[in-house]
Formats: structure tokens, C-alpha cells, sequence
């Protein structure tokens, strides 16, 4: 169980992996949009997981904010059916950081051994050969 955690995002149709990351964090914050964040905040999480339902939900300088503002926090973003295609439109998100929601919870169980020390992360730039050894070497 890791200390600290952000939930981003819309949560309906995402409970399996809103529920699968509550249960792994003693504490969460929560934001229905990432321009909700305070921008000095105090908190320090260890995993944050963002919730995509459509494609382009997030913009590239809100996905640049939450890297610059939790460097070291390992990111997920889980996406729903109808971002299926995005890896192959478009690159907001990198391919080490999106899971499709069915596949969320081995994710986090993987980011949460990562952020406890006891795995080696994935790379953030990471090609699929590598994603998929990291999300199915458990």
C-alpha cells in the first residue's frame, strides 16, 4: 500500500479502476479536471491515475503539468473503449503510461510494487515490447 495518490478525472464506467486504486493508497486526493490541481500544493503522491474516456480529453501542456509537478510520481493513464485507437493517432500520452481500463488493475499493482521499491519501473520511454513484458512478467 503506497501513501499517497491523485485520481484524475471523470469516474463513472472507470470503477474497477478507481476501486482497484483506492484500495492501495492510504490516502487519495481527488480532481475531476487536472486545472483543478492547486499548483503549490503540499501533496507528494507516489502514483497518480487519470481517467480518459474520450480521446484528446487531456491537452499536451495539462499532461506536460503533471510531469513537471510530480516528476518523480509514477503515472497511470486508463482509458476507455473509445480511446482504443489513440496510440496510433495521436501520442499525448506515452505507451508506457496507458492501459486500457481491463487491464488497469495488474497496472497499478505493478506502479505500487514499483513506487515500494520491490520492481524496477518502466521507462517512460519505453517501446510496446517493453510495456508488454512489464505488465505481464508479474
Amino acid at each position: 500500500m503506497i501513501d499517497q495518490g491523485i485520481l484524475i478525472g471523470r469516474t463513472d464506467g472507470m470503477d474497477r479502476a478507481v476501486s482497484s486504486f483506492l484500495n492501495r493508497c492510504r490516502s487519495a486526493s481527488y480532481f475531476r479536471q487536472i486545472s483543478e490541481m492547486p499548483g503549490d500544493s503540499e501533496i507528494l503522491p507516489q502514483i497518480i491515475l487519470v481517467l480518459q474516456h474520450w480521446p484528446e480529453e487531456y491537452r499536451r501542456d495539462e499532461i506536460d503539468l503533471l510531469y513537471a509537478s510530480f516528476p518523480l510520481a509514477r503515472l497511470i493513464c486508463c482509458y476507455g473503449p473509445w480511446c482504443a485507437s489513440d496510440g496510433r493517432n495521436n501520442q499525448l500520452w506515452s505507451l508506457s503510461v496507458r492501459i486500457p481500463l481491463e487491464d488497469v488493475q495488474l497496472r497499478i499493482d505493478a506502479e505500487v510494487q514499483v513506487a515500494l521499491g520491490e520492481r524496477a519501473p518502466l521507462e517512460r520511454t519505453a517501446g510496446l515490447d517493453e510495456v508488454f513484458e512489464f505488465d505481464h512478467s508479474q
